[in-house]
């Protein structure tokens, strides 16, 4: 009888312990290479390069959209012409970023913002 509870014992905290894990880790979930690539169809031929690629969990994106418990946010740099100054005597575009979201788990696009420089 003893035996036994100490087996349960075991078991219960075992279970226990994987919950905590599975609040704090997300899992099994898209790669990385994999949320860069699908990101990058998000963001129009004007992003250059990747500046980050984060997996973040409870993710809001400010955009009245559902917090995603895990997400990848991928950075881009680049020059978008609708951020154009007009200031520039050469008509080239502020340098600037764009985030994109991805869901973790299925790879499907949650949201996307740029990151508008600072003026002079």
């Amino acid at each position: 009888m003893l035996l036994l509870l100490g087996g349960l014992f075991v078991v219960v905290v075992v279970v226990a312990l994987l919950g905590v894990q599975s609040l704090e880790r997300p899992g099994t979930g898209i790669s990385r290479s994999d949320a860069i690539k699908v990101a990058w169809e998000h963001t129009g031929s004007s992003a250059v390069a990747v500046n980050s690629a984060d997996i973040r969990h409870n993710f809001q994106t400010g955009l009245n959209v559902r917090a995603h418990s895990w997400a990848w946010v991928v950075t881009f740099s680049g020059q978008w012409h609708l951020l154009c100054s007009g200031h520039t005597t050469d008509g080239s575009c502020d340098p600037t970023s764009q985030w994109v979201a991805i869901d973790y788990y299925t790879g499907e696009w949650i949201a996307s913002e740029f990151s508008y420089p600072a003026g002079p």
